[in-house]
């Protein structure tokens, strides 16, 4: 072989190595940083879509909340209509005075004992308004917080059957709900010959309950009632 060949296939050789070494530095210094690049990219595109959905699934949990909020203020509303934080003693003898006067009954007064904790501690009411009843209301000290019960003593006179009905809304109708603790339902004027289809007076002993709430809870529940 001559020395002209075998320079010929030293280059060629040569030629090779450098092709291999170029392909090499082009594949870890350029190819391979960018395929690497690109897969993080996509990684990275896959996660944000992934928060996506999970964001709109919270977000379409939000909203159904939110479009049922005045349905949960209606109903926590009248669970505190029925359980009121403030003892609530003007509005049950509105309520009283609204019921007396849808049976045909006339309420002639509304005694308002002292409240107690359920566990019998001594507590205290509220007041409530002149409504043309005659109303004593207890002035012992209240409890910041927890279930109390109070007294209360209501006196009607109206037909027998409407006073019945009016007992009914008590017990029934609300939106305050009584505990009927005693009942005497008396012809009026002492006679019995008429019976209960005649003029009677009705007496009704009654338990309420009120759960005081701290300052701050009060102040929070009515910012929640508020929608604020």
């Amino acid at each position: 072989m001559s020395a002209r060949a075998q320079n010929k296939r030293l280059w060629l050789g040569g030629g090779a190595v450098v092709a291999v070494l170029i392909v090499l530095i082009g594949w870890f210094g350029v190819i391979n940083p960018q395929l690497s690049a690109a897969s993080s990219t996509q990684d990275q595109a896959d996660s944000v879509r992934m928060q996506n959905i999970v964001l709109q699934a919270k977000n379409t949990k939000l909203k159904v909340q939110n479009d049922n909020v005045a349905a949960l203020r209606a109903s926590l509303a009248a669970a505190l209509a029925e359980l009121p934080s403030d003892g609530g003693l003007p509005a049950l003898t509105r309520q009283l005075s609204a019921q007396a006067t849808a049976n045909s009954v006339v309420l002639t007064s509304v005694i308002v004992g002292t409240a107690t904790p359920v566990d019998g501690a001594v507590a205290a009411t509220g007041t409530t308004p002149d409504t043309g009843t005659t109303t004593t209301t207890g002035a012992t000290p209240a409890p910041s917080t927890g279930l109390v019960q109070i007294t209360i003593t209501v006196a009607a006179t109206g037909l027998g059957s409407n006073e019945l009905a009016f007992l009914r809304a008590i017990q029934v109708t609300g939106p305050r709900r009584a505990l009927v603790t005693a009942s005497q339902l008396a012809p009026s004027g002492g006679s019995a010959a008429a019976g209960i289809d005649g003029p009677c007076t009705l007496t009704l002993t009654l338990n309420i309950f009120s759960a005081p709430l701290s300052p701050t809870a009060q102040a929070a529940l009515e910012k929640l009632l508020g929608g604020k």
